[in-house]
């Protein structure tokens, strides 16, 4: 078995990584805009919806970068990019169509065993059935890049694609065994949310069961984004070794601990310990990439990428801390959560209300506080897997086959640009600035935005200047 694996892209993945991200973010903004222009507040599909399409870009933007070295029959591969066109983007139209074309009422039948109606309804078992189908087929990839000869899937020779770019940057394969298994864990749990509470319209209970979904899944994503950044932008051995151990220790104590406090058996201390060991993830990353800690040994547009991935691994590290924060002075039950449903017509961020049919809020907890954790943190990670690409294979695009090499700097800017601005947004509307909130809405989304419409236009490019090519 081969310790290394080279990255490149896989030109198809990519753009489905972008259309992911991009569905992912239209519901999120128009949630956002149809609150500020009606006042309609944004129904709980959207959310979920909004965060889950956005996470699974990520997964498949790094699904693209190791598919092109991976060891699998053709057939395989195709069946990775189709299920990954198939599982974020028609789960989240399937999940629309449910709650909002009256899904849920299609048919139902009494269950008293679980405290309500049960619903049985096929767009809901469609919506599920999809979203397997996407996480079946980047598991395959994850495995298959930890160095696991799948049966029956396994070739013996990597079959390069048309379409596949690859690059001289190796990483070792040894780094997605435990994050896959994490995130499994939380998916699986998602699964089971969604089986045994959102499908009966019963509260989540405990409320802690988001966590242990959420929190398991995106730390252990995080810390793999964090260590393929520092492969591609030159880290020395012995630092990466370290982010390594402290990710294989991290990563199991968190999850076991996240199940200990929704056992209801520790405070919420037992699992932000492990959250701590992670954050020195970040931490060693922010110390590189800023010089601190060592030589940074790149030149040309690596160095911008280096000050670009410095300033988003900056901002991880304020907000992950903030949620250490939240957890331990609010989120301190199983049975708390500082996310709820924004009353009407109340100002940013609002009170709780009085009574709350779902999980049980945190009274007097600071809901802006929350929303800078999340949505800048949710983006900043986002950024940090377009500067990989960037870094990766970005040459070979911008240089060799479009021959506008010095674009590649445009990006460079706007990509950590946006979620700064979010931050800075919400921070400034959670402190009471008058239209602070400004600063995302009409700095922050736009450069999104931007981004995601550039990116999906050059993988259209791409597709058509690489296919011509070798056609």
């Amino acid at each position: 078995m081969d310790n290394d694996i080279k990255l490149g892209l896989n030109i198809p993945l990519f753009v489905a990584s972008i259309i992911s991200i991009g569905t992912g973010t239209l519901v999120g903004m128009v949630a956002v805009w149809w609150y500020l222009a009606w006042g309609m507040l944004a129904p709980p599909w959207q959310k979920v919806s909004h965060a889950h399409a956005a996470w699974w870009s990520a997964i498949i933007l790094i699904a693209a970068m190791v598919l092109p070295s991976l060891k699998l029959k053709d057939w395989v591969k195709k069946f990775i990019v189709v299920g990954t066109f198939i599982g974020p983007v028609l789960w989240v139209g399937v999940l629309a169509a449910y709650y909002e074309l009256g899904g849920g009422l299609i048919w139902r039948f009494e269950a008293p065993l679980v405290g309500s109606y049960y619903e049985v309804p096929i767009l809901g078992v469609v919506a599920g059935l999809l979203e397997a189908v996407g996480f079946i087929a980047l598991s395959i990839v994850a495995l298959s890049a930890a160095g696991l000869k799948l049966p029956y899937l396994y070739s013996e020779e990597v079959r390069q694609g048309r379409y596949d770019i690859l690059s001289d940057v190796s990483i070792p394969r040894k780094i997605f065994l435990v994050p896959f298994i994490i995130i499994a864990i939380g998916v699986i749990v998602g699964f089971m949310i969604t089986s045994l509470y959102k499908v009966a319209e019963l509260p989540i209970r405990p409320s802690a069961l988001i966590q242990l979904h959420d929190h398991t899944a995106l730390l252990a994503l995080s810390a793999l984004i964090i260590l393929i950044l520092a492969k591609a932008l030159k880290i020395p051995d012995s630092i990466f070794d370290g982010m390594y151990k402290l990710m294989i220790i991290a990563l199991p104590l968190l999850a076991i601990g996240l199940i200990l406090f929704v056992l209801d058996i520790f405070p919420s201390v037992v699992w932000v310990l492990p959250a701590g060991i992670y954050y020195l993830i970040p931490v060693m990353g922010a110390l590189y990439t800023t010089g601190i800690i060592s030589k940074v040994n790149v030149t040309g547009y690596l160095t911008s990428i280096r000050v670009a991935a410095a300033v988003c691994l900056i901002g991880i590290l304020i907000l992950v801390a903030q949620g250490a924060y939240i957890a331990l002075v609010w989120d301190v039950s199983p049975d708390i959560t500082v996310t709820y449903k924004q009353p009407e017509g109340v100002d940013y961020p609002g009170p709780y209300p009085e009574e709350f049919i779902g999980t049980a809020p945190a009274r007097n907890s600071p809901r802006g506080l929350e929303n800078a954790h999340l949505s800048p943190g949710s983006w900043y990670h986002i950024a940090l897997t377009w500067l990989i690409m960037l870094a990766v294979v970005g040459d070979r695009i911008f240089r060799d086959i479009l021959g506008k090499p010095n674009l590649i700097y445009l990006f460079i800017v706007t990509i950590p640009a946006a979620p700064t601005f979010n931050m800075l947004g919400r921070y400034l509307a959670w402190s009471g600035i008058p239209n602070g909130i400004g600063a995302l809405l009409f700095a922050g989304h736009p450069l999104k935005g931007f981004n995601i419409i550039a990116f999906f236009i050059l993988g259209l490019v791409l597709l058509y200047k690489v296919g011509k090519r070798s056609g």
